[in-house]
């Protein structure tokens, strides 16, 4: 009895590792081991100031995890590049059993970018998988800045020093560099955070235009071979508006340009060069005299309004267009003025409830805006100055830009009543019309009907002439009388709209472009528009080019240019340095232009033939 218990006993002991091996080794036992992990990997550890670096976040064990959350220091410039997952397929031998195992394995990449010296460190990262947290591994690498060069020098200068809350000023830097030079970087340059860049042209023309970036914008160098202190030198130079957004006392600077120097014997190093600093005071601007509805725009703006027409009905809509004109970028001008707020338009016209519509894409230093606005009476005799107000700090005051107005003409409309409209007492309420003489008309042919004027009979939906001539059954009809001298008279009409108009319009654009070539761009654009609408040139006027069968966002442009040569502003009274301070439109975009609506004014007079 005791013997047979006993034997029982070691017969379940060595039963108890083999269930354990099988638990172990079974499908669900390897799922359960295979638990989702984190990992961070960094291409280098050690680089310089300036210089790139990947970090990459590998996820295992995940099936679609989200984008991870990390946060980098201040210390360093971090581009992400998106996610990117690999499969893996192996063999694994199960219970004796070959089992074929599929992993997913999932990598963020990004680029770092140090802009200071020193151990940087990047905490752990998070993702989440399934509702899930997991966290990675902090991970750190030396930023290091290589020896500083003696012969580089880098200056930097500002427009003025004592600035207003979101007024843009212009800052210049200039790098003389002495050697071969290349690979360089401006990253690591020290502007404070609540100062905002945008790039500029370069100052002056010069042998290379480069681009690179600073605090993730894109500016654009120029390159010059010039002289200092007798010393034949390259000068790298460009400039940079900056707008500050929090109003105390800032440090601008040092700009640090990190680079690689060749020496005359092909070997290369590592440098950099560092400028000057320049302390900033800003300021709020005053709220003394400060005009109602004011927005915070600050500087100098030129402000231009023009109407889709100027003879309307009461009621009729009228398009405005409004263009603002300024120093980018724009602080203040996020929207054109509230029309609700400027009382000679709320009097006069029914004004749109969408309020404006901005014309995208823009243009550097313009915004362009669209409503529709409705004359309340016969009475109106112009749209309204539309206005600006903003803080001038060269004077330290405000000013109130304005659009000219436009002038219109408004036409009544006669009200009708129901009870005009019904004859009630043996009286008729509507006007009674003076009898005129009626000339009696032969009978049309039978199955005709009396159609109105033959404009009214080409515009009707449906008709086509050709599928007209095509049926047996109306080319009989067409066969009569009356109706054959009205095809004689379509023939006659289309064919005269045909070649010989083709060829003056391209008589005046060959003209037109001789007349751009000159550089006499204004002119150019005149001469064609006149030729194209039958306008004489002298009495052309911005509003007719809303007369030509073009796009709207063409007829716009072309407007505004044909406005700035009425007031004498346009590109050939300009050379190229004070155009972009007084007019957007660059010669390459008006001799564009001036295909564009020709190309437009041709396809519609054929299909209109």
């Amino acid at each position: 009895m005791h013997t047979t218990t006993l034997r029982i006993h070691l017969s379940v002991l060595r039963i108890v590792p083999v269930l354990f091996l099988m638990i172990v080794c079974s499908p669900l036992a390897l799922s359960q081991s295979d638990q989702v992990s984190v990992e961070v990997e960094l291409s280098r550890s050690s680089v310089y100031v300036g210089d790139d670096l990947t970090y990459q976040i590998i996820v295992r064990g995940a099936d679609n995890p989200t984008s991870p959350v990390v946060s980098f220091p201040d210390t360093i410039n971090a581009q992400y590049h998106g996610r990117t997952w690999q499969s893996f397929t192996s063999m694994r031998v199960i219970n004796g059993r070959n089992s074929t195992v599929t992993e997913k394995r999932f990598s963020f990449q990004f680029t770092l970018r140090a802009i200071e010296s020193g151990i940087i460190t990047i905490p752990a990262p998070t993702i989440e998988v399934d509702g899930q947290l997991y966290t990675g591994q902090a991970s750190s690498f030396e930023s290091r800045l290589p020896a500083q060069s003696d012969d580089d020098l880098i200056e930097i200068t500002i427009q003025r020093d004592d600035i207003y809350l979101n007024e843009s000023v212009i800052l210049q830097c200039e790098w003389w560099i002495p050697g071969q030079t290349s690979e360089f970087s401006f990253t690591s340059s020290a502007i404070p955070s609540s100062f905002e860049l945008l790039g500029l042209e370069p100052p002056q023309q010069g042998m290379n235009r480069i681009g690179f970036e600073i605090n993730g914008q894109q500016l654009v160098a120029v390159t010059l071979d010039d002289q200092r202190d007798g010393v034949r030198m390259t000068k790298f130079v460009f400039n940079v508006s900056v707008t500050p957004t929090q109003a105390g006392n800032f440090t601008l600077g040092p700009f640090r340009s990190v680079f690689t120097r060749q020496t005359s014997n092909r070997n290369a190093f590592r440098a950099y060069a560092e400028s000057n600093t320049i302390d900033v005071r800003v300021q709020p601007v005053p709220t003394e005299n400060q005009p109602a509805g004011y927005s915070g725009a600050i500087g100098e703006f030129e402000l231009r309004a023009l109407s889709s027409n100027t003879t309307v009905n009461v009621g009729d809509p009228i398009g405005v267009t409004l263009r603002i004109r300024g120093q980018e970028p724009m602080v203040g001008v996020s929207d054109a003025p509230d029309l609700n707020s400027i009382p000679a338009f709320v009097d006069q016209f029914k004004i749109s409830s969408e309020g404006w519509r901005e014309v995208l894409p823009r243009q550097s230093g313009q915004r362009i805006y669209e409503t529709t606005i409705r004359a309340l009476s016969e009475q109106v005799s112009q749209i309204p100055s539309v206005e600006l107000s903003s803080f001038n700090p060269a004077t330290r005051s405000y000013k109130v830009y304005r659009s000219q107005p436009i002038k219109i003409t408004v036409n009544p409309v006669q009200e009708i009543t129901l009870s005009d409209a019904i004859v009630t007492g043996g009286a008729q309420s509507t006007p009674v019309m003076k009898p005129t003489d009626r000339v009696e008309l032969t009978r049309a042919m039978p199955g005709l009907w009396a159609h109105g004027s033959m404009d009214d009979l080409q515009s009707s939906k449906g008709f086509s002439l050709i599928e007209t001539i095509r049926n047996p059954v109306q080319i009989s009809v067409l066969a009569s009388g009356p109706c054959l001298f009205a095809f004689s008279l379509i023939f006659a009409i289309k064919r005269s709209r045909g070649t010989p108009q083709s060829a003056t319009l391209c008589r005046a654009l060959r003209q037109s472009q001789r007349l751009a070539r000159s550089g006499h761009f204004g002119q150019a654009l005149r001469h064609y528009v006149a030729i194209a609408s039958g306008i004489n040139e002298e009495a052309l006027a911005a509003q007719d080019a809303y007369l030509l069968p073009i796009d709207d966002s063409d007829a716009k442009q072309l407007a505004f240019a044909l406005d700035d040569v009425e007031r004498g502003a346009y590109l050939e009274k300009h050379s190229d340095s004070q155009r972009s301070r007084s007019n957007n439109v660059s010669p390459s975009d008006a001799a564009q232009l001036l295909k564009r609506i020709h190309k437009q004014i041709l396809c519609a007079g054929r299909g209109n033939s």
